[in-house]
């Protein structure tokens, strides 16, 4: 799973909209770690963060965990609207062979920042994903540049120039199971072990390989 920015314990904030095929959509969910409302919202399928994580830290945190988690190619594309450690954080899945999200990371008084070790993502990309035309990568480029938001503020900000639903919900999650269509997400206790499992195969190794001290 690709690193995020660190998210403090509380409830998650975080917005996924898939505009795939809903079978594969329902399959990715199926393997999730965490409490997640799923709902048909105009041509998306909305993903909600409903819950903290059933894996220990530093996967407990639900909204991390939603955005860094890849998306498949048929599910996507996707676009996740995230507010994790006191910042923006958009996730891209374009789909095609790139398997990771690329990352647009948002931080109040600093504007657009450069995490190391992720790949960003630009604002183009970001239009295409949304289905958008090009000429709203002006507007985005612009918005972007603000510094004085507050971090969820920005995300709806982004969502609203986008023409994407679900902005509510960044700030709202638990309507968003009142949606028609809407159904509860709750993790098997087998995705779970499996999770920690390889996580910890993952460390091993790379005390192994002589990655980790």
């Amino acid at each position: 799973m690709t690193s995020a920015p660190s998210a403090p314990q509380g409830d998650p904030t975080g917005v996924l909209l898939l505009g795939g095929d809903r079978g594969e959509v329902d399959g990715w969910v199926a393997h999730h770690v965490a409490p997640l409302v799923v709902a048909p919202v105009e041509r998306w399928t909305l993903v909600v963060a409903a819950g903290p994580s059933r894996v220990g830290a530093p996967y407990d945190d639900a909204a991390t965990v939603l955005a860094a988690r890849p998306v498949p190619a048929k599910a996507g594309p996707a676009l996740g609207f995230f507010e994790i450690d006191g910042r923006a954080v958009v996730t891209v899945h374009a789909g095609g062979r790139r398997k990771a999200p690329s990352w647009v990371v948002w931080e109040p008084d600093l504007g657009l920042l450069r995490p190391p070790g992720l790949d960003l993502a630009g604002p183009a990309e970001v239009v295409r994903a949304a289905g958008r035309p090009s000429a709203v990568r002006d507007e985005l480029v612009d918005l972007l540049h603000e510094t004085s938001a507050r971090p969820v503020t920005m995300l709806q900000a982004v969502m609203a120039t986008l023409e994407l639903p679900g902005t509510r919900y960044l700030t709202d999650p638990a309507p968003a199971a009142e949606l028609p269509g809407a159904r509860r997400h709750e993790p098997d206790a087998r995705e779970v072990g499996w999770f920690e499992d390889a996580v910890a195969d993952s460390v091993r190794l790379r005390r192994e390989l002589g990655v980790l001290e």
